[in-house]
């Protein structure tokens, strides 16, 4: 597996025309096959205007299909599992993105899953994607603007959000939307990007603010928990799943970058969206290597209300 700190130095070298030799860590056990990849333009049959950009090409040949981000159906049915949802539910997909984790919450539970997006070009393309598997009502896809979000009041099972809040301004809003859209004893799981110190602060955190394509408004573990304890949730887990995160990242990225043929032509629009999208994750990961900032698994139930 190529070493984090090298990825983007390789990409880089790869674009602007010279090969890049760096010391490889050995596998801790053998990799599967790896597919074939050719740098061509990505053909498909999908409608949405967003297939055109190369940066959702690429994320997705990274990521898999219909994801956005690190972990792929695997980590949802993982995280999922401990919450016993079925098909009588509903739950709340909030920063649904590709609508990979809506499919892949429905597919594990049965349940009706609603995703939520902020993109309008992500959210028409993974309502396509739904539309395709034939899941545009059980696992839908919508575009959402926050102030405007109506989610109807005590009538979900969970809501579920997957590393995207840490980037969205109004985070007591969101928080207060989700508790009023749970039923009591519904259940809140998120994973998300928090700092562990209660200032929210440090050097390599401000460097990774900096380099994030939307600046985040950073809140810490303390911060985060207290808040939503304060609303009415019975927070139950707060797990650190860096190393697990971390793994993920580096293993699709390693992956990825040895698909690449390193003296092919480059195609037009892929080699900057390659490069944007190693950087953005490289970024990320030297941010959780730091231990100014992890990535924290939250969970937890809502309480009676007549009880607070």
């Amino acid at each position: 597996m190529v070493k984090q700190s090298h990825l983007s130095e390789r990409m880089r070298a790869w674009w602007d025309g010279y090969y890049y030799e760096a010391e490889e860590e050995p596998e801790p056990e053998p990799e599967e096959e790896l597919p074939e990849f050719k740098q061509t333009p990505f053909k498909t049959d999908r409608q949405a205007a967003a297939w055109s950009d190369p940066r959702l090409q690429v994320a997705e040949e990274i990521w898999g299909k219909g994801h956005w981000s690190p972990g792929g159906d695997d980590e949802v049915e993982a995280l999922i599992r401990p919450l016993n949802l079925d098909s009588s539910m509903t739950i709340v997909d909030f920063g649904a993105a590709l609508g990979g984790t809506t499919r892949a919450l429905h597919k594990e539970t049965g349940a009706w899953v609603s995703g939520f997006e902020a993109s309008p070009l992500l959210a028409e393309a993974g309502a396509e994607l739904s539309q395709i598997a034939g899941l545009q009502k059980k696992a839908s896809v919508e575009p959402m603007e926050l102030k405007k979000l109506d989610l109807r009041e005590s009538s979900f099972n969970a809501v579920f959000s997957k590393e995207v809040i840490f980037a969205m301004d109004e985070k007591e809003d969101i928080f207060k939307k989700f508790y009023d859209c749970l039923r009591t004893d519904g259940q809140l799981l998120i994973t998300d990007y928090l700092a562990t110190k209660p200032d929210a602060s440090g050097a390599a955190v401000d460097e990774w603010i900096a380099k994030e394509p939307v600046r985040p408004n950073l809140w810490s573990l303390e911060q985060t928990r207290s808040f939503i304890a304060d609303l009415g949730f019975e927070v139950r887990i707060t797990e650190d799943v860096t190393p697990t995160i971390r793994k993920q990242i580096l293993s699709a990225l390693g992956k990825f970058t040895a698909k690449i043929d390193m003296h092919g032509t480059k195609e037009r629009g892929w080699g900057p969206a390659i490069l944007a999208e190693i950087e953005l994750w490289a970024n990320r990961i030297k941010a959780l290597e730091s231990g100014e900032m992890a990535v924290f698994r939250i969970y937890g139930r809502k309480y009676d209300p007549s009880l607070k």
